[in-house]
């Protein structure tokens, strides 16, 4: 094709609403990307066709708020997440808040599964940005079907319902109106259910409780993952300045790298060596995790000011920074300087975590002795 060396993105064009629309458009996005486009996207929730619910009623086709939610669930695993609709058509996500039960009150925004969705997004930045600087290395892009890394496996040679957004997550969203059940195939290794924590061995069909489409949607943690993400929620890039990274990091019995990259996010002074990079690396061996971060590269200079490392499995009985026993604080609200606490993970179904804060832009190593 040679586009793909171009500030470009290809869009999957003026598409109607619905569920097989919806559908349709992860082989879209599959296919492209296969094709070499990396940069994909599409008008989330539909170009044409009103689906809201002005009165308590659907107007038109679709669905009106299950519709809409499960298409913000699948977009916010695109290359661009972008929402769109033609002239007079609302799609700005106020307009399908549910109303609360038994009243004509719609729900507080925060209180639905669109506003998680999009905090999602929001919250994984980093890790898309990273994944960003890895495309303009080698060209492959954060969305990956799934047989670049299996391609071996037939199962997977024309799946077009999952696909891996970056190196750690697998997406599988629902595009069915009412599902209940997905049947989803989980390739080699072993994955966690991103919102429940259950533990999933690979290379193997499993049936996923979608539940109610206000609070699930199936997202799988790869083993060895090592995922920044956003210390506090914010409503839009540089709303507040980027001192703290959460580190969500999933040890595997083999060592396993993430490049977290930033710059200036408005020049070309990243092609004159103006960026950050730092390289996050893990291992666990038996009762042992070694988590290390390397030196940084690059003359550009962030806000970062620590890292909290999130290292989910056994919880540490001590931790060492440097070859340095680090003390125990009371509780997360007293890990304020570098140290740690042992505790559970509410937002991956309360597993065993030890969290770790440590500084940033510091070559650092982190030891942890385990039950």
């Amino acid at each position: 094709m040679g586009a793909q060396r171009y500030v470009y993105a290809l869009w999957s064009g003026d598409i109607n609403n619905g569920f097989g629309v919806m559908a349709d458009q992860c082989k879209k996005m599959l296919s492209a990307i296969n094709a070499g486009a990396m940069q994909w996207t599409m008008d989330t929730g539909g170009f044409r066709d009103r689906t809201e619910y002005p009165d308590g009623k659907e107007t038109k086709i679709g669905t009106g708020n299950e519709d809409y939610a499960r298409w913000m669930q699948f977009a916010i695993f695109t290359p661009i997440f972008r929402v769109h609709g033609d002239n007079g058509i609302q799609r700005q996500p106020w307009h399908y808040v549910p109303k609360k039960k038994d009243s004509d009150k719609p729900q507080d925004m925060k209180d639905t599964a669109i506003y998680e969705a999009i905090k999602l997004r929001y919250k994984l930045i980093p890790y898309i940005y990273s994944h960003e600087h890895q495309r303009n290395k080698t060209g492959v892009g954060i969305v990956r079907p799934l047989l670049f890394d299996w391609p071996e496996d037939g199962n997977v040679a024309n799946n077009v319902d999952s696909w891996l957004f970056g190196d750690w997550l697998m997406a599988s969203p629902v595009v069915e109106q009412g599902q209940q059940n997905k049947e989803i195939y989980l390739p080699a290794g072993n994955w966690t259910e991103w919102s429940a924590g259950n533990s999933q061995q690979g290379g193997r069909t499993m049936n996923f409780g979608t539940g109610n489409w206000e609070n699930n949607f199936p997202l799988f943690i790869r083993q060895g993952a090592i995922i920044p993400m956003m210390h506090e929620d914010v409503q839009y890039v540089g709303q507040k300045p980027l001192k703290e990274l959460d580190v969500e990091v999933f040890p595997d019995t083999k060592r396993t790298s993430f490049e977290y990259y930033d710059d200036d996010g408005k020049t070309y002074d990243y092609e004159k060596g103006v960026y950050f990079l730092q390289k996050l690396s893990v291992q666990r061996t038996g009762k042992t995790v070694l988590f290390e971060v390397a030196a940084p590269e690059g003359s550009f200079k962030p806000e970062l000011e620590y890292y909290t490392v999130k290292i989910h499995g056994p919880i540490a009985t001590s931790v060492e920074l440097n070859g340095v026993k680090v003390g125990q604080v009371a509780n997360l609200a007293a890990l304020t300087g570098e140290g740690w606490i042992a505790g559970k993970d509410p937002a991956h179904g309360n597993i065993d975590v030890t969290y770790v804060r440590i500084k940033a832009q510091a070559k650092q190593s982190v030891t942890l002795t385990t039950q």
